[in-house]
């Protein structure tokens, strides 16, 4: 029996006591009985009724049983039972308040404990939590805090409805990087809302606080080494911090795409905005349409920047390729790349090929944590490592050195150009909560309980399947806001690595004639992150949706400055 039940009983028992006493007769066995039969009623709230029903025709008995009225008495009798009245109203309220409905949203504001914030910015910054629901449809199942960070725009006074930024991953904090993002804003008259989503960064819950270095290098292991044992070591840490989640009496089902977007539409409401603007990126672009398509009259714009789009999608080893082949068909059309690396897809495949019978060993910076800083640089990782630099298009000019450097297998060169690479990836792999990413990918995406066919690319095998199928059961998906009439822009990069633009464009085409689509050359994931004329685009879009949009800067991208070949 929890608290309120408790109330509930002795409330019941303290009516059915005063009733008994207000019966006349008070000694009769009719009060007798009324002061026992509780026992039998085993729900306290049908308990307090019964309880409250004696009152009543206690009262009633006693009013018709006197026989002279006395106004003195009347009034006394009157009183007592307000009183009575007023604690059965409070008890009701406080357990259909504790048992049914959640309490309204509210921001409750925090002191602001953020990285990088300079005093020019901080006046500028309010933090704080928001407390949501763990289940939607179980409101008495408790709460989890979600850190939310407001950044006034710069320009005063403020545009109305401000701009929401959906982080990517799932798993990526974002209210550790408020500084940056109020440096760099998507909309400069518009206020930003920053929210790390539930189990990323400041936000609870934490599901296996004791394994996430644990996680980490197994992902590392299994990286630099694709073995059969690798890929078991890494399922079982997977296993095992799903266990401990589950022991600290956490509910994995309280995960996937469809409570992100509740969470953040709980968010405005505690913020009191009546509508705002959603900028997705990457994995956020999911929850963005998903939050879209839940709740349109919310949303005055969408930005969709780098898709990942709903189940189901092509394995990632094949998106890949058509990103790795765009940027190679780049490299035969400009005349220092081409000169240098006259046929760059031939050296890439002649690379892997020599890897694959004789790993090279690499110099590796020591936070991977591998036997004397070195590891074998295997066919399968050095795939891993082409396909994360696509990411980024500073990295671009020195793609083809990295390419013929590992294919002439110079050892002094490997290091110095390698080493820089793989410390910068390390740092990016190592900020994602994985155990979040697993929880909600896991619930949204039906593929990966499907069994890879034997001899499967060693990247689609570092991604979750043969984890997924033993951590939680499939959720509810993640939604396309298919024939919307919410302003909607899809912004795609030439060589994403991630979300191709042929998949994006075919979104685009599922949402309707409220969207347009603008494809950005030379660019990889994020393009408003990685392109001036990307987030120009972006703004612009976000101030004036209904008007055309100007987008001759995409025509005007720089050429690669492409690093030739050493001498």
């Amino acid at each position: 029996m929890n608290a309120a039940q408790s109330r509930f009983r002795r409330l019941a028992v303290t009516l059915a006591r005063h009733a008994a006493r207000v019966l006349p007769g008070a000694p009769s066995s009719w009060a007798q009985a009324m002061r026992h039969e509780l026992d039998y009623i085993a729900d306290d709230s049908a308990a307090l009724r019964w309880a409250f029903g004696c009152m009543l025709a206690s009262y009633k008995a006693r009013f018709v049983h006197r026989p002279r009225f006395s106004l003195r008495a009347a009034w006394r009798q009157v009183a007592t039972s307000g009183a009575l009245m007023l604690l059965i109203g409070l008890a009701l309220q406080e357990h259909a308040g504790g048992q049914t409905e959640p309490p309204l949203p509210a921001f409750d504001e925090t002191t602001c404990d953020l990285p990088g914030v300079s005093p020019e910015i901080s006046p500028r910054l309010r933090c704080g939590t928001v407390s949501v629901p763990r289940n939607y449809d179980r409101p008495d199942a408790g709460r989890f805090r979600l850190a939310v960070v407001v950044i006034k725009s710069e320009q005063q006074p403020s545009w109305p409805e401000p701009v929401v930024y959906i982080s990517g991953g799932p798993g990526q904090p974002l209210t550790v990087y408020a500084a940056h993002q109020a440096r760099a804003p998507y909309a400069p008259r518009r206020d930003l809302i920053l929210v790390d989503q539930r189990g990323t960064g400041k936000s609870e819950p934490s599901l296996c606080p004791d394994l996430g270095s644990k996680l980490l290098e197994a992902a590392l292991a299994f990286a630099a080494s694709a073995t059969e044992e690798a890929f078991a070591t890494r399922q079982a840490t997977y296993l095992a911090c799903r266990d401990q989640a589950i022991g600290r009496g956490l509910d994995l089902r309280d995960f996937g795409t469809r409570v992100t977007a509740e969470d953040l539409e709980w968010v405005r409401k505690a913020l009191q905005i009546e509508r705002w603007n959603v900028y997705g990126e990457s994995y956020g672009t999911t929850v963005a349409m998903t939050l879209a398509a839940l709740h349109p009259d919310t949303v005055r714009t969408v930005v969709l920047d780098s898709i990942y789009p709903p189940d189901p999608v092509p394995l990632w080893s094949t998106i890949v390729n058509d990103a790795r082949d765009a940027f190679f068909a780049s490299c035969v059309r400009d005349n220092v790349c081409s000169t240098s690396y006259p046929d760059l897809a031939e050296t890439y495949r002649e690379t892997l090929a020599r890897l694959d019978q004789k790993p090279l060993l690499v110099t590796v910076p020591p936070q991977m944590r591998q036997p004397d800083d070195r590891v074998m640089l295997t066919a399968s990782l050095f795939e891993a490592v082409v396909a994360n630099l696509l990411y980024y298009p500073t990295a671009y000019p020195n793609l083809p050195r990295v390419i013929q450097v590992v294919h002439d297998g110079e050892p002094q060169g490997l290091g110095q150009v390698l080493g820089p690479v793989l410390a910068a990836q390390l740092a990016a792999a190592a900020i994602q909560n994985r155990a979040t990413n697993a929880a909600v990918e896991c619930r949204d995406r039906p593929h990966y309980r499907q069994d890879l066919p034997a001899g499967a690319h060693g990247l689609d095998r570092r991604q979750l399947y043969g984890i997924c199928a033993r951590w939680s059961d499939v959720g509810p998906p993640p939604l396309v806001p298919a024939g919307t009439r919410v302003p909607t822009l899809v912004l795609a990069g030439q060589f994403d690595p991630v979300a191709r633009p042929a998949s994006s464009r075919h979104v685009a085409d599922l949402i309707g004639s409220s969207t347009r689509f603008v494809e950005f050359p030379l660019v990889g994931h994020n393009v408003r992150q990685l392109s001036p004329c990307g987030a120009k685009i972006a703004a612009d879009f976000i101030d004036h949706p209904a008007q055309e949009l100007d987008t001759s800067c995409t025509d005007r991208a720089a050429p690669i400055p492409f690093l030739p070949k050493r001498q």
